[in-house]
């Protein structure tokens, strides 16, 4: 009897170490697909309005150096959130209408890095914007505006490396 149980059990940690139980790895139906689209893109849009629109008119000297330094702050978590909602099976395949090309999912590591330096740059411009100094922030939101293009290279319409045009 014992060694009928230990054979069950070692058959069943045979079984759950040989699948990927991983959330990655795991794909979604695609109703809960195109919910994830749909939060991606309103997380994203949501990104520019409430944080970046902000951010940009203190770079230019033109708004609160202090108030930039919490947006960025805020636009990190917002970031980091959105890392988090390219599940395989979100793309075309389970949300036709998504913006996110199949890239996102076949150059993973070339996305996440993207994303990465995006999440750095961002950082970099809330510290510049946290000691008040005007050269810094206008300098360090070049490179969020760069790093933003590393994903979709320009304004909405333009499409990019990892979003097909509107």
């Amino acid at each position: 009897m014992i060694r009928i149980v230990s054979a069950c059990a070692l058959a069943g940690i045979v079984l759950l170490a040989a699948q990927d139980v991983s959330p990655r790895a795991q794909t979604v139906p695609a109703q809960g697909a195109k919910e994830i689209a749909k939060q991606r893109e309103d997380l994203m849009k949501g990104i520019y309005r409430g944080y970046y629109r902000d951010m940009s008119q203190a770079a230019k000297g033109e708004g609160d150096a202090k108030l930039a330094a919490t947006k960025a702050t805020e636009a990190v978590a917002q970031l980091k959130k959105f890392a988090t909602l390219f599940p395989p099976g979100s793309g075309r395949e389970g949300a036709p209408d998504t913006r996110a090309k199949p890239e996102v999912w076949t150059k993973r590591a070339e996305f996440d890095a993207a994303l990465d330096s995006l999440v750095k740059e961002t950082t970099a411009f809330g510290e510049a914007a946290a000691a008040g100094n005007a050269d810094a922030m206008k300098a360090s939101w070049a490179k969020v505006a760069e790093a933003c293009g590393g994903c979709h290279g320009g304004p909405s319409k333009s499409g990019g490396k990892f979003r097909f045009e509107e």
